[in-house]
């Protein structure tokens, strides 16, 4: 039983890293594509869509990583003797 919950925790980790993944690839392609166009416009995508992007990317990542310690579901699950 241990067993299948880790790799459900393994397994949700990995999909949240992947997504972290393609949130940070979508705003660095973002950025790249304003950062080619020379117009106001292309600075108002840089700042409203593809830094959003990359931080919401980071973000996600650094929850995914610490949300999902090993030992902490242990932890809360035992009973004091």
């Amino acid at each position: 039983m241990a067993e299948a919950q880790a790799i459900n925790a393994t397994a949700r980790v990995e999909s949240r890293i992947r997504l972290a993944a393609a949130l940070i690839c979508a705003g660095l392609l973002v950025l790249l594509f304003t950062l080619i166009r020379i117009h106001p416009l292309a600075f108002v995508a840089f700042a409203v869509i593809g830094c959003p992007l990359v931080l919401a990317g980071i973000l996600l990542f650094l929850f995914s990583i610490v949300s999902n310690q090993p030992g902490t579901e242990s932890r809360t699950s035992s009973k004091p003797a």
